[in-house]
């Protein structure tokens, strides 16, 4: 202890504490304290909010607009500063789980798909695809896996599957010699048209190029596939799938040549009696255009009232035979059956199921069977007959090995049963059966009716697709819960779905896969694509995108498919330009020393195609078509196939036979002004890509070919650039110009900054105007750069990428042409391209040095050594 005295007396100290205190003396003391303490209060020299005052680690960065990030003691007052400050307080934002009711996922669904619109399996493709915005809809491009070339070995040895519901189906009626005559006019006459005999049976579908009206062969437009109704009636039906590209040209076309005049519909496809209006799904409400003409004929733009599915691969048909189950004709069908307007007034009502038994509402029956009752009565013997009649063919399906064992183009009309009673516990694939018939099979032609054609069946099955809740309930109800007995219902319960199955021929040619693609096509109603969808992934369909249509193509070597336009088409001029846009702006995107020169490497057009251009500079004009006289090019293939297969010396010899000849067949075609749909195929190193260009090789090229073994091909020289300077002076003045208006700014910020510290404002309002007026100021000052930014841009990607103004001398080698698809292909283990070449090159190619070309991609100076087929468009 201390010995200094303390304060108190009692502790050694002279002070002595008195014993009691007057409160209104130490209050009247204390009074002054006391105001200026409420006056500090009042009037805060600190401007912090609440939030600001805590300390460090007790901040976040939400509680400005969430006053349940602060703590509970300071909540009240924060929440009494924000009201103050001017912000309203923001509502409780809904749960998801109230986000995720079904109607208001509905609505969202509906609202989201205002501008592209969704396919029936749209949400199941978007959790494992890319998807890209195309043509109007949202579609799946390609998976989320390294699948490239498992998706190729699904369609050599196992299945593919793909939903390409996106394809538009017009449906034209009216006098069969009516109809012929119109739509001979946007055909190519000297082939099979829209009235072949084999097609007007309705036996195959037909596939060909749609021209403008008498625009054979300037004017194409697409190709399209088509199949006629089974009807010996003079008034006929008439089904065209068109691809979305060029879907509104050719309705265009239609309506044009037959006179149509629009019908305005007074309601939607599914009347709203049937269906509450906010229960609609979109596609629902969408009404369905109706044309007519005073001959008679109507047009229905069936636009997503059909889905499409594709299989292609040898296990196609045992996914097909294995999902789908036809039902059995029972003997209550072959007796009169009375119901009055059943599809009409007769709806599906789950809301009314009896959970307390396993017995279904008569309703509920209806909907099982109900158009399946009305189309199968007793009445309609040619229905019954064909039913029978299907449901053997189908049998007879599952004996078989390959899809292409199958009249090519075929057309079977069957009823399934439906296929989510039937679906497996576990994911299973199909195998190949073990009976095998070598002989094609000819159905009759009673296989290709189907009900699928009756607008009132296709109207009451997208009404009436039971939900999966029903068939869980049907499940739930088991004796023994867990084991699956779907299949042990009656069939009275499941629904019945009409469907069109129709056969697509493989690709054949001289490589060993001669029924590559093979496979078939499903047509069936609205609001079943997921059923059916489900069921085939099941039996380990592997599911495909945008990207695996074109690589089938490409393995094919077929440019007769609609995802591949030719370059006289309006939907190829649409696509390439996009194309170039997206390109270019990559392209600059990239710093200038990663940037390729294309000037140095003699390439004039690296992103586009400059077909006018090049046949300008062959022949003379601007103007350009493709060829697609299938004999003539038929010819022209055999000739330089025979050419190229001959030995050397037996070469020589036919030489001047096969010149002669080309130049017979080049004299067949009345405007000479065409290109040649050509295949390249890599004899040694290297991939062609697209806009490859396709160059002439010298004599001396072809020597040094065949003399070494290890030449892969000549190499381009060097071009100068008279660009490069310019770019380089050009980049050094625009560097200082934005220095300068960088120090500018600076500058008169500064400047503004020193003035309004001299300005004393006088209130809040006054110091809030002086900001807003710095603000804009400073904008103003920044966007001063803008147009100088603008314009060098412009003027550098000028001299980075000059107009093209020749094509032809470009190089060392003259260009007869360009590659449009080009990859490496996994059949022939070799880069293969596909494009298409100047006519008349060709008959100069031959009187040189045969059918050997080169190709040259656009990123390289290394040439490729080539061989050159014409395909059989």
């Amino acid at each position: 202890m201390t010995d200094e005295k303390q304060f108190d007396e009692y502790l050694g100290g002279s002070e002595k504490l008195p014993h009691d205190v007057h409160i209104l003396k130490i209050a009247a003391a204390r009074a002054s304290e006391i105001a200026g303490m409420n006056y500090n209060i009042g009037n805060p020299r600190q401007t912090k909010l609440i939030f600001q005052k805590l300390p460090v680690h007790m901040r976040r960065r939400a509680m400005s607009h969430n006053a349940k990030r602060m703590p509970r003691r300071l909540r009240k007052g924060h929440i009494s500063q924000m009201t103050k400050s001017g912000l309203p307080p923001k509502s409780k934002r809904p749960s998801r789980k109230y986000r995720r009711r079904p109607k208001n996922l509905l609505r969202e669904y509906n609202r989201r798909q205002q501008n592209n619109f969704w396919l029936e399996t749209h949400i199941w493709h978007a959790k494992r695809f890319k998807m890209v915005e195309k043509w109007g809809f949202k579609l799946p491009m390609h998976s989320n896996d390294r699948c490239f070339k498992a998706s190729y070995r699904a369609v050599k040895n196992h299945c593919l599957l793909q939903d390409i519901s996106y394809y538009t189906c017009l449906e034209i009626r009216g006098n069969a010699e009516n109809l012929k005559a119109k739509l001979k006019d946007h055909c190519n006459q000297n082939e099979l048209t829209f009235g072949a005999k084999t097609f007007m049976s309705g036996q195959r579908e037909g596939t060909l190029m749609f021209y403008k009206k008498n625009g054979y062969p300037n004017h194409p437009i697409g190709h399209i596939t088509f199949m006629w109704k089974n009807s010996i009636s003079n008034e006929k039906s008439i089904w065209l799938w068109i691809h979305p590209a060029f879907y509104k040209n050719i309705l265009e076309e239609i309506i044009s040549n037959f006179n149509f005049n629009l019908n305005h519909p007074d309601q939607t496809k599914i009347s709203e009696s049937i269906i509450p209006f906010s229960e609609l799904k979109l596609n629902q409400m969408i009404k369905i255009p109706v044309f007519s003409n005073a001959e008679g004929c109507k047009l229905i733009v069936l636009r997503n009232c059909l889905n499409r599915f594709r299989l292609s691969g040898p296990l196609c048909l045992s996914t097909i035979t294995e999902a789908f189950k036809v039902p059995n004709l029972n003997m209550k069908f072959q007796t009169p059956f009375i119901t009055s307007n059943l599809m009409n007034t007769r709806k599906l009502n789950i809301k009314n199921y009896n959970d307390e038994s396993m017995e279904l509402d008569t309703d509920d029956k209806d909907v099982g069977d109900g158009w399946f009752r009305n189309y199968y009565q007793f009445q309609n013997v040619e229905n019954i007959e064909s039913y029978k009649v299907q449901k053997e063919f189908f049998d007879t399906l599952k004996t078989l090995k390959s899809p292409s064992q199958l009249p090519s183009n075929m057309i079977l009309g069957l009823t399934i049963l439906d296929p989510r009673f039937f679906l497996p516990s576990k994911r299973r694939k199909s195998l190949l059966n073990s009976k095998v018939i070598e002989n094609t099979l000819i159905p009759p032609a009673l296989t290709t009716i189907s009900s699928l054609w009756d607008e009132n069946v296709r109207n009451f099955l997208s009404t009436n697709c039971k939900s999966m809740s029903f068939i869980n309930n049907l499940r739930t109800k088991n004796l023994v819960p867990g084991v699956q007995n779907d299949e042990l219902y009656s069939e009275d319960i499941m629904q019945k779905i009409p469907i069109i199955i129709i056969q697509r021929p493989g690709h054949h040619s001289d490589s060993n896969y001669t029924e590559f693609s093979a496979g078939f096509d499903i047509i069936l109603p609205a609001e079943w694509s997921m059923p059916v969808w489900l069921s085939l992934i099941l039996r380990c369909a592997r599911p495909g995108g945008l990207r695996e249509s074109k690589s089938i193509a490409q393995e094919c070597s077929n440019l007769n498919v609609p995802c591949i336009n030719h370059p006289d088409t309006e939907a190829y001029q649409i696509e390439a330009e996009y194309k170039k846009t997206q390109m270019i702006e990559k392209y600059f995107r990239l710093p200038p020393n990663k940037r390729i020169n294309y000037v140095k490497f003699g390439i004039t057009s690296p992103f586009f195609c400059e077909w006018k251009l090049l046949m300008k500079e062959w022949n003379g004009s601007d103007d350009f078509y493709i060829l697609r006289e299938k004999k003539i090019l038929r010819q022209l293939s055999n000739e330089i196939k025979s050419n190229f297969a001959s030995s050397k010396n037996e070469r020589n010899k036919q030489v001047e036979q096969t010149v002669t000849s080309i130049q017979k067949l080049f004299n067949d075609i009345e405007n000479q002004n065409c290109f040649l749909p050509v295949r390249v195929v890599v004899e040694r190193k290297g991939i062609p890509k697209d806009f490859s260009i396709i160059c002439l090789p010298s004599k001396e090229d072809i020597e040094m070919y065949l003399k070494d073994k290890d030449w892969t091909g000549p190499i381009e020289s060097f071009k100068s650039d008279s660009n490069e300077n310019k770019r380089k002076n050009l980049r050094i003045g625009h560097q200082a110009l934005l220095r300068k208006l960088r120090r500018q700014r600076i500058k008169l910020l500064q400047k503004m900054k020193d003035n309004s510290c001299h300005i004393a404002p006088k209130s809040c309002e006054e110091m809030k105007k002086v900001k807003k007026v710095n603000e804009v100021v400073k904008k103003k000052l920044q966007d001063r750069s803008k147009p100088f930014i603008l314009q060098q841009a412009q003027i550098m990607a000028n001299l980075y990428l000059p107009k093209c103004e020749s094509v032809r001398k470009s190089c060392d080698r003259e260009v007869i042409g360009y590659v449009t698809n080009g990859s490496f292909s996994y059949s022939e283990a070799k880069g293969i391209g596909l494009g298409y070449v100047v006519a008349t090159s060709v008959l100069n190619n031959f009187k040189e040095v045969s059918n050997f070309i080169l190709i040259r991609n656009s990123t390289t100076r290394q040439y490729r050594i080539c061989k050159l087929e014409i395909l059989n468009c």
